[in-house]
Formats: C-alpha cells, structure tokens, sequence
C-alpha cells in the first residue's frame, strides 16, 4: 500500500505561462541555460520556459497532474505530492503563493527536476524516482562530460529570483560520492555564473562584480580528495 504525503512548503512563483509566451532568453538564469533533463517533447530553450505537459508525457506512471497537485510515484511504492497554493497565489500580497510543475527528467539516472515557483523567484527540487529523496538546487543543472555529476549555479542582485549559490549533485545514489552545495554570502561582491566543465573534476565559472564598474574574473569549483572546493575568484 502507498503512503502519500502532501507537501505544501512556500519555496516561489515565477509565471511559466508567462515565460512560455516571451523571448526564451529573458527567462533563462545566465548566458547558458542547460539542456539536460530537458523533456521530449519541449521546444524551449530557457530555464523557465520548459514545458510539465511534455515531461508529463514522458515519465508516464512516475508523475501525474490531479488539479493543484502534482503527484509523484516512486519506484519503492511511495507516493508525493507537492500541492500548489492558487488561493494565495490570487491574494493581493501573494505571501505563501507557491506552485510546482515538473520540468526535467533525466531518464539514464532516473531524476526528476521539479521546479518550485514562488512570487518573487523560483528554485528547483532534483528528485530520485527510486526513493523520493530531494536534493535543492538553484536552477536547471548541467552534465559532467562522463555524466557523473550535475551542476546547476545561480546569482543575482536582490530578492527576487533564485538563491545565490552553487551545487553539485551526483547522479548515482553511490554513497562515496558525497553533494556540495554552497550559497553566497550577503556580503559577498561577486556573482557567479556557469562557464563550463573542464573534465569531470572541475567546474569553471565566470563572476562578476557587484560595483560600479564591474569587473570580470573567473573562479572554479574543484574535486580533491573526494570533496568539492571554491576556488574564489581571480
């Protein structure tokens, strides 16, 4: 017998049908969105223009949408389901207003990407259809080269959109390989963006700073010993 449990956690509202009818660029998060995990199916090209009815499609009895509710049935007989707030998502102030819709799936490694939107921003849950366990990242992630790892980086300057931060996720439930996230401190003065992989062991990144006039550096999150480390920027 399935246990359900109903998850209603205000996490942000960014209007996909908003994003699906404008440039696709203006609703992604950096220079590079990622493909991965995108759905077949999904024509965008954006991190929040991606399409749930085409994911919907794609996993079949892993994910269905009941109203609100977007339910998710994992491989051990669990049963999830992340419940969308409408009537606060129609109050003036909108405090509490989150919705959800499934955004990505990544069929080799059997990962769901739920994205979670609030008022003023929005954040990503990647989930294992096998177990249901979450991890929270800041946006749609990027392979490694040997798809061993998934990256997903996000900045910006103020309190809309996503967290500030970084996240490395492996793909496989294997316990020697252990998660890294970090999130930028308020007073920190760069903001970070995804530039690529340079093997599987390190990811590049591109910053800017936060005055006036900005400037350009670069930074990298490197795997030593098992552990990720920021190398900050220089």
């Amino acid at each position: 017998m399935s246990r359900v449990v109903i998850v209603a956690t205000a996490l942000v509202l960014f209007s996909a049908t908003t994003a699906a009818l404008a440039e696709p660029r203006e609703y992604s998060l950096s220079e590079r969105p990622s493909q991965d995990g995108r759905c077949i199916g999904d024509t965008g090209v954006g991190d929040l223009d991606r399409r749930e009815l085409a994911c919907l499609e794609q996993v079949g009895a892993l994910a269905r949408r009941a109203g609100p509710g977007l339910q998710l049935k994992f491989r051990n007989g669990l049963t999830r389901i992340y419940l969308n707030e409408d009537d606060k998502c129609q109050s003036a102030e909108a405090e509490g207003c989150v919705k959800y819709q499934l955004t990505g799936y990544f069929p080799e490694h059997d990962l769901l990407l739920v994205e979670v939107g609030h008022w003023e921003g929005v954040a990503w849950l990647l989930v294992r259809a096998a177990t249901g366990r979450v991890s929270e990242i800041v946006s749609p992630p990027h392979y490694s080269p040997g798809k061993r790892w998934l990256v997903s980086v996000a900045s910006g300057i103020g309190p809309s959109g996503p967290p500030n931060g970084i996240d490395i996720v492996p793909t496989t439930s294997d316990p020697s390989l252990k998660e890294w996230h970090y999130r930028v401190p308020d007073e920190d003065q760069w903001l970070y963006e995804f530039a690529g992989w340079d093997g599987n062991d390190r990811v590049k990144l591109s910053v800017t700073s936060v005055g006036t006039p900005p400037e350009s550096a670069t930074a990298s999150v490197e795997l030593v010993n098992g552990e990720w480390h920021l190398a900050t920027p220089k």
